[in-house]
């Protein structure tokens, strides 16, 4: 069953120990996530080959996320990386650094 752009955010906000949805609201976080789908359309367009639900766009929190599933974990470490860049008085900058190395590695960039 493919992720929601709903189920993205949630994963992206597990390892910031933030599921209450008290430090980052859900819009902030889909934000991140529509940001790091627009880089990965730079990046690597062959992912969105014959793929009209990955039109140009942002995507909604209802919305099927526009990718494979195989990717849904990279761009969970994208919201993750940028919210706790963000956010730096909470974490130290490496944490964030180590989740972007992570959406590389998944991305394949």
């Amino acid at each position: 069953m493919p992720y929601t752009m709903q189920q993205i955010v949630d994963r992206g906000r597990f390892p910031l120990n933030d599921t209450d949805k008290v430090r980052w609201t859900d819009a902030d976080l889909l934000g991140h996530a529509n940001y790091a789908i627009r880089l990965l359309r730079l990046k690597r367009p062959d992912l969105f080959f014959g793929q009209f639900t990955a039109l140009p766009g942002d995507k909604a929190l209802g919305d099927t996320f526009p990718l494979d599933d195989d990717y849904a974990p990279a761009v969970a470490d994208y919201v993750t990386a940028r919210a706790m860049a963000i956010d730096a008085e909470h974490v130290e900058e490496g944490k964030a650094l180590s989740f972007f190395a992570l959406f590389k590695d998944g991305a394949g960039a």
